[in-house]
């Protein structure tokens, strides 16, 4: 649990968060309409820059969890999916719910593969899957009629969506001020220490004494954390041992083409099954305009790779041969040379295809509290992709 304030003085707060993505500012509006004093840090110039501002924008159904090995996933997906459509209602935040249909191009992922995900989705709770034919989608009188798709038959989702994620972050924000939250743009946490059962935060050279720090950095997540770690002596080196306590994130490139110069094909999402690599596949996205976008594909970075900021967010146009062939399995009449590069992502992950020994536990959200590295005060958001 947050610990309550003690009486303010010069540089203090009750509760830093450091990251003012789609997390941090979620996390801001919660704690400052419960009457927490918030200061939210954020290094870029903006808000949401980073991950939270280049994905698919995506209200997700809370299919493919297996809530045995993904629970924090498996919960927050359906619980937050419903959350979410209430709150951009309730606030007026750009949103569509459009439904999805999670293809199968062959006979093995027709009869295994999208049973095996309605199992998953009745698992979390996730109740309203139906599976189609290709003739129901064929049909134009069907409510999952998409002419342009070729499968051998889907999933189909009423509950995935689309939304503003930009709108979203903006109305996160505004709440959070609105209940007293205070947003410092461009201001980088150097380092941090625990002190006296605080956590003392260097911020642009000025020290702020917080009774709670939460970390919501994205991709920085884990080094931030480790530097308090380290400073605190509560770890000397980042190690195996200290990995269970602060696990570390490695990094996922997703790159996204944009279709031009052809009619949009789709009126909904369309999903192939997932990628085994740790993706979702090359899907089909629309946004709220009525463009199609197609990715993010799976590209993982070096594991000796620590710094984000080392990463090329560039989309490599060679890439797009790769999409032509993943894409051409449920939409054979994509002309070559309509798909032009758009923009990347990077996902923060807590595995890597190159380490031998994978736990699974950790292709889950982790949330990193007192209990798990002794730091009193402190805590970290990992993974969350």
């Amino acid at each position: 649990m947050l610990r309550p304030t003690k009486p303010l003085c010069q540089h203090r707060i009750q509760t830093a968060i450091i990251g003012a993505g789609v997390i941090g500012l979620a996390v801001g509006r919660a704690l400052s309409k419960k009457g927490h004093e918030v200061l939210l840090l954020e290094q870029a110039t903006s808000i949401g820059s980073e991950t939270s501002s280049r994905n698919s924008e995506v209200i997700h159904a809370g299919i493919y969890y297996d809530r045995n090995i993904t629970p924090y996933k498996s919960k927050f997906c359906v619980e937050g999916k419903q959350l979410l459509y209430q709150y951009c209602k309730d606030r007026d935040i750009p949103f569509k719910q459009c439904g999805k249909l999670l293809v199968a191009t062959d006979a093995d992922q027709r009869d295994n593969g999208l049973p095996k995900l309605v199992e998953y989705a009745k698992g979390n709770g996730v109740r309203d899957l139906r599976l189609v034919s290709m003739e129901d989608i064929n049909d134009p009188y069907s409510d999952v009629y998409e002419p342009n798709v070729k499968c051998t038959g889907a999933v189909y989702s009423p509950s995935t969506g689309i939304v503003d994620s930009h709108s979203l972050m903006q109305s996160m924000l505004a709440e959070a001020e609105e209940n007293g939250a205070t947003i410092a743009l461009n201001c980088r946490v150097e380092k941090g220490r625990s002190e006296d059962s605080n956590v003392i935060l260097t911020v642009d050279g000025e020290e702020i004494v917080c009774d709670n720090v939460i970390v919501c950095a994205g991709l920085h997540s884990h080094k931030i954390a480790s530097d308090i770690l380290l400073q605190s002596n509560q770890q000397s080196s980042i190690d195996v041992e200290n990995e269970a306590r602060i696990p570390r994130q490695y990094y996922a490139k997703g790159n996204y083409f944009v279709l031009q110069n052809q009619k949009q094909p789709f009126s909904r999402l369309i999903y192939p099954l997932p990628d085994p690599r740790g993706g979702l596949g090359v899907h089909a996205t629309i946004d709220l305009s009525g463009s199609t976008k197609f990715g993010p594909d799976v590209e993982w970075i070096d594991d000796a790779v620590t710094n984000p900021y080392d990463i090329d967010m560039n989309v490599d146009q060679n890439r797009a041969k790769s999409f032509y062939a993943a894409i051409r399995k449920y939409w054979p009449d994509l002309n070559e040379g309509n798909l032009v590069a758009d923009y990347s992502g990077i996902r923060p992950k807590l595995w890597h295809p190159s380490r031998k020994h994978i736990d699974n536990t950790l292709k889950d959200f982790f949330i990193a509290t007192p209990m798990h590295h002794g730091v009193s005060g402190l805590h970290v958001l990992l993974g969350i992709e």
